[in-house]
């Protein structure tokens, strides 16, 4: 019978399947076009929830190798160092393999900072439900991910990614990008073109750039008209008339909504990875509802901080739960929010 947790997974997988759809990957889903893709977070992410699906682990190497272009080193740095030492190692693992295809030194600011999780490590099957005997000559690992202590064998890159199609709503981060170049403001605009507006330290939080970035980004706006400003220096909230810019970008009326995907993703990781390394504790009912009472601690604030949609999830009073009240309680959460997020992504 399968696990609530590995349900939550295909559903978070869904996600990630269309999300890579709509940038272009070879893969056989709808493309997302009712949420904003942040491209960083998404190859982060796969380097955890791939590890339960190798094809799209490997179809997400091919699109990484033919698009690293599109990627920012200090994204990919910042969002990945929230995610465990298994994920930054495959993300090592990833652009290793990918400077080694390509003949380029790509990202090696991120490849060495993922280096720091290989201490203490040892090695293990990259794709959770492989189980293959490596040590005994049956199939031999491939050589750059063993240097990461990951036992995998040589990825099967076919070379039909293609381009993200900046038509598409989803796009927006990337074509804004393309508009505005590799700084911090694309992120910038497309984070005031899709909310109502907020502090640098709150945007900087969202799109997970520093927050001297942000403030200098959004100062130049509002010095050039763009944008427009409310209270002073550390107190001060941005907005921009939303539908006057986007019709001078010639984007249409209706705008993808804007999840804060790096925490999104990394909740559900936490969610389901905790119970892939504690299986036995989850087979005890009161073990299992300790471990969700203190993952509800965590996740719940996090993922109702990631969208205006994900703010009215309701989550009962913890102090008023008992037993496995804890463990349902989180279950209705996470299910609902991944339903909420579905319908943003394929419906």
């Amino acid at each position: 019978m399968k696990s609530w947790q590995e349900s939550l997974a295909e559903k978070i997988d869904e996600i990630v399947w269309s999300h890579w759809a709509a940038l272009g990957a070879y893969v056989a889903a709808e493309p997302c076009r009712g949420s904003v893709i942040d491209p960083e977070a998404l190859l982060v992410a796969t380097s955890a929830f791939g590890r339960d699906d190798a094809r799209i682990f490997d179809e997400a190497m091919d699109w990484m190798i033919a698009n690293h272009g599109l990627l920012k080193a200090w994204r990919l740095k910042r969002i990945s160092r929230a995610f465990e030492a298994g994920t930054r190692r495959a993300l090592g693992a990833v652009l290793d393999y990918a400077a080694g295809d390509i003949g380029k030194d790509i990202f090696p600011g991120v490849r060495q900072e993922a280096r720091k999780a290989l201490q203490g490590a040892e090695a293990e099957e990259l794709f959770r439900r492989e189980k293959v005997r490596y040590d005994a000559g049956r199939r031999q690992p491939d050589e750059i991910f063993l240097a990461w202590k990951l036992l995998r064998g040589s990825p099967r890159i076919r070379r039909h990614a293609g381009k993200p199609d900046l038509a598409n709503p989803a796009n927006l981060m990337l074509r804004l990008r393309d508009c505005y170049g590799s700084g911090a403001r694309a992120d910038v605009m497309t984070y005031l073109l899709t909310n109502e507006g907020g502090s640098s330290n709150g945007i900087a939080s969202r799109i997970k750039y520093q927050q001297g970035w942000v403030y200098g980004v959004l100062e130049d706006l509002v010095g050039a008209g763009i944008a427009h400003k409310k209270g002073g220096r550390g107190k001060a909230y941005y907005w921009i008339d939303r539908a006057r810019v986007a019709a001078s970008l010639g984007l249409g009326e209706k705008l993808p909504a804007y999840f804060v995907w790096g925490d999104v993703f990394r909740a559900f990781d936490m969610v389901v990875s905790d119970w892939w390394g504690n299986q036995e504790a989850y087979e005890n009912e009161f073990l299992a509802a300790e471990r969700m009472r203190d993952l509800a601690a965590e996740v719940v604030p996090m993922l109702r901080g990631a969208g205006e949609p994900l703010s009215r999830i309701p989550f009962p009073d913890p102090g008023k739960l008992k037993g496995a009240e804890h463990t349902e309680a989180l279950v209705s959460f996470m299910d609902n929010l991944a339903d909420v997020l579905r319908s943003h992504t394929l419906d």
